[in-house]
């Protein structure tokens, strides 16, 4: 079975550099809503087994405009365990601002040092990606593999790349380092994460191995 992954649009936190996790919204920016219609536009014909979100707006609003535009007109089903990784109080705060430094570099060089209470608080790498994973192979067992339609996740930055890297195996470690598929390193914004209201595919045959058919894609985008 396949996966779509597509991530929200852009916000006002995204542009300013703030942090947006678990605990922090911003709306979307006329630039994000018109990237999640054209994302919409892009898959008015794909018909879905299962449609889930995470809560937060700014990632509801995106499935809903997803949504909107497909002919099948889907169910929107949300997932609190899709929710952005949590910052504590990071959230909602400059990147630049936040302190200590040593721990925001171990947040976005080296995952498996990064340690929350000594941070804003919130969640560690390993909480993170434990609840994202357990979301998605649940839903994959709900819709089952043997289901020929794909199953679309409407999520986060990190809840999107970090997640997929972890179902194809990547250590808590290497989860900021580039993916490399075939030779090929697969290319990332920011701090190595996919773009606004790009669309990632995964499939699955077993729900325990995973395989990118398609890594953050853009080309339907309406340009800046």
């Amino acid at each position: 079975m396949q996966i779509y992954f597509v991530r929200h649009g852009q916000t006002q936190f995204n542009l300013e550099h703030r942090f947006q996790g678990g605990s922090s919204d911003s709306p979307l920016q006329p630039i994000g809503l018109a990237g999640a219609t054209a994302a919409g536009q892009y898959l008015k014909d794909v018909q879905f087994a299962r449609v889930i979100s995470s809560p937060q707006t700014r990632a509801f609003e995106t499935a809903k405009l997803i949504v909107v535009e497909n002919q099948w007109q889907p169910t929107i089903n949300l997932e609190p365990q899709l929710m952005e990784m949590d910052f504590g109080t990071w959230d909602g705060q400059k990147e630049a601002d936040v302190r200590p430094k040593d721990q925001l570099d171990l947040l976005i060089h080296h995952p498996d040092q990064y340690q929350p209470g000594l941070a804003g608080g919130g969640e560690s790498y390993a909480e993170f990606v434990t609840r994202t994973t357990a979301a998605i192979h649940a839903a994959v067992s709900q819709v089952g593999l043997a289901n020929p339609l794909p199953l679309l996740v409407v999520s986060h930055g990190l809840v999107t790349t970090m997640t997929i890297k972890t179902l194809m195996g990547v250590p808590l470690s290497k989860l900021r380092d580039p993916l490399i598929v075939d030779g090929q390193e697969l290319n990332t914004i920011g701090h190595g994460i996919v773009d606004n209201d790009s669309l990632t595919i995964v499939e699955t045959m077993d729900n325990q191995n995973f395989k990118i058919k398609t890594w953050n894609e853009t080309s339907y985008l309406p340009k800046n």
